[in-house]
């Protein structure tokens, strides 16, 4: 099996898809940065938790309204009324799994 950090792209990729996987690798490494730039006590929407967490929004939700292993409201999660937005703090979320 070929160890792929030892593949030169350019023995295996002709022009266009060079440019592309640069153009790629670009974007990926973008969003890596943004997101160590987050603050990391921040406040998140349910959608947003999910997203940074790459879970989905239903995951997360039963995650911390679990009733067997309920996670901490007000240091994990937050809602000012039952039926309005949950919003969920992402570094806290992380220590409590």
């Amino acid at each position: 099996m070929t160890n792929l950090t030892s593949v030169n792209i350019a023995e295996v990729m002709d022009n266009p898809e060079k440019i592309e996987w640069i153009l790629n690798k670009i974007a990926f490494l973008e969003n890596e940065l943004a997101k160590l730039k987050k603050p990391q006590n921040q406040w998140l929407t349910l959608e947003e938790a999910a997203a940074e967490l790459n879970k989905s929004v239903s995951a997360v939700r039963q995650r911390v309204k679990s009733t067997k292993k309920p996670m901490p409201e007000g240091k994990v999660w937050k809602q000012a009324d039952k039926g309005h937005a949950i919003s969920v703090n992402v570094a806290n979320f992380r220590k409590y799994m």
